[in-house]
């Protein structure tokens, strides 16, 4: 395989050899206190704006469809008659997204990252064929299901990707593009779902994916190009010290959970969903201790909590994609809840969608300006906590300018931190975020619903799961408007209770990165047909896709000191995770 990455090895007496994700370099230097702000990184030469367009592309086409269909939903249920399946569209392919994520980054560190991307976009556009076609909601869940691994892969290795082929101080230009991208398709999404549902059909929600994926991964198989790798190890081997009980381990406790979420819209006191979540969460702490003690490569590395910069980057990826997830599938529901088309409700989301834009540009370039991405990211949760908090008094008699101004205010907080996850730890916490946000959210919206509708008197509405969503549209045709009034008060307060429960959230955030060490991003660099000045002789540090080298690191006596080596997860994450 003559595109993967060149190995290199450690100056240490343990010659421990085992793959990097990263394509950098030390400069030989055998002091263990060397600054890894001294490094340079090696990168292949490549056609970067082609190159990049095209990952661009893909990255547009895979964030598009985790909420595509949150206005299309209804017209979906509706053609395919499976209404008792409803929020299964959208879970199965965040589902598949965040139980497959561990598996990207370590297969591309064995196998090269070209024999992991291109494969996965072939997938994601089977997936997408197979979802315009379906028949019925069993088909089109599994079809969901089949693009979320696809597009889940495109999303964490499309990051990866960059991270090997841009150095790290053009990364927060490339991270804000890539970042503000992604915003803008994710929240784009309900916009064009509905305006396709409305307007043409909604299989072209899915349709849409093809031709502009296969223009995509034609410019990237001709394009993309990686510093050669020599592998003193035998795929077997490899293979041996990957660590597939930790990832089974991870992915049941993570599928356990969001079952037990989606089995809390009937009833949170039902036996099936305590069990699924007792069980979830018991199998999570399982795995984690698997983790802490495995002589394999773990998945997530216990080492990177041992930094109280890094765990709190991590902690902050899961809130922000937590609360942003949740803005982006249920904002469109306020919408229509107040009447709005589902091409009406997309509209809507505009403010919140430029906000978010605009924020994610300017970012981009104040960390290559200022290179203090812990203000930025202070101030970003800051300003995303007080649009929650205000967007927590919208009603169904809020003014218009209200409607729009409170999610502009929060959307300008998440464009702050939109930046992509180079390391493939940022991309697992932020699609396990996103996937328990859409979740609960919908838990908490049903239930409440269903609370506060109890003995209404003369409405006649559905409660289920599905007649609740597939009722928002109707709601503006209630007689008489006395009871048209009650019932929209009551959805849009249901809610409500979602941005209650996402605002202290960020709040905490927001104080946990007050406790952030601030470092520098910036780092030497050469081209891989450049002479460095000084011989090539040493790996990187550790970075958490760093199979068993990084587990032993931490303990090891030739290991750089613990402020060095957060230094490193730090510029690997933060400049990537903060999002």
């Amino acid at each position: 395989m003559d595109d993967i990455e060149e190995q290199t090895t450690r100056s240490e007496p343990d010659k421990d050899d085992s793959p990097n994700a990263s394509t950098s370099v030390l400069a030989s230097d055998p002091a263990p206190t060397r600054s890894w702000q001294d490094e340079e990184q090696v990168l292949p030469k490549n056609h970067i704006p082609l190159v990049f367009f095209a990952l661009l592309l893909t990255t547009f086409l895979a964030a598009l469809d985790e909420t595509i269909v949150a206005t299309a939903l209804p017209t979906i249920v509706a053609d395919l008659r499976g209404g008792k399946d409803y929020s299964w569209v959208g879970s199965a392919y965040l589902l598949a997204t965040a139980a497959m994520s561990p598996l990207y980054g370590k297969v591309s560190d064995l196998v090269g990252r070209k024999a992991v991307l291109y494969p996965i976009i072939v997938l994601f556009l089977i997936g997408s064929a197979l979802c315009g076609a379906a028949q019925n909601m069993t088909w089109l869940i599994a079809a969901r299901a089949i693009q979320g691994i696809g597009g889940g892969g495109i999303l964490q290795m499309v990051n990866i990707v960059i991270g090997d082929i841009v150095p790290l101080e053009k990364r927060g230009t490339f991270g804000g593009y890539t970042g503000a991208l992604w915003g803008i398709a994710s929240i784009v999404g309900p916009l064009v779902g509905g305006a396709l549902s409305d307007h043409a059909s909604w299989r072209w929600c899915f349709w849409i994916n093809l031709p502009t994926g296969g223009i995509a991964l034609a410019l990237l198989v001709s394009s993309l190009h990686f510093n050669p790798l020599q592998n003193d190890k035998s795929f077997r081997q490899h293979m041996a010290e990957f660590d597939f009980q930790g990832l089974v381990l991870l992915i049941t406790g993570v599928v356990c959970l969001l079952l037990g979420f989606n089995q809390g819209e009937t009833s949170w006191k039902s036996p099936a969903t305590i069990t699924l979540l007792i069980v979830g969460g018991a199998v999570l702490v399982i795995a984690a201790i698997w983790e802490c003690f495995t002589s394999r490569s773990p998945i997530i590395p216990p080492r990177l909590f041992r930094t109280r910069t890094t765990a709190i980057i991590l902690i902050t990826v899961f809130l922000h994609a937590f609360a942003f997830f949740a803005a982006s599938y249920y904002l469109p529901v306020y919408y229509q809840a107040l009447g709005a088309s589902a091409t009406l409700a997309g509209v809507k989301m505009l403010p919140f969608c430029l906000g978010a834009c605009i924020a994610s540009f300017i970012v981009g370039f104040l960390v290559n300006i200022l290179g203090d991405v812990r203000r930025i990211m202070a101030v970003s949760f800051a300003v995303m906590t007080l649009g929650f908090g205000l967007m927590t008094l919208l009603t169904n008699t809020s003014s218009i300018a209200t409607q729009e101004i409170y999610p502009l205010i929060s959307g300008i907080g998440f464009g702050g931190l939109f930046f992509p996850p180079v390391t493939a730890t940022v991309g697992l916490v932020r699609q396990l975020g996103s996937t328990i946000g859409v979740s609960v959210g919908q838990a908490i919206w049903t239930s409440e619903i269903r609370r506060r509708l109890q003995g209404v008197p003369g409405l006649n509405i559905d409660t289920s799961s599905s007649g609740i969503a597939d009722s928002v549209r109707e709601l503006k045709n209630i007689q008489p408007i006395s009871l048209r009034n009650l019932v929209q008060h009551a959805y849009t307060k249901s809610i409500a209770v979602i941005w209650i429960l996402d605002t202290p959230l960020l709040g905490l955030s927001f104080i946990m990165v007050l406790f952030m060490k601030h470092y520098s991003l910036k780092r030497k660099f050469v081209q891989s047909d450049e002479e460095s000045s000084q011989p090539r002789t040493g790996a990187a540090p550790p970075s958490d896709t760093d199979d068993a080298h990084a587990s032993r690191a931490a303990d090891s006596a030739h290991d750089q000191p613990e402020a060095n080596d957060e230094a490193y997860i730090a510029d690997q994450a933060i400049e990537s995770g903060r999002e």
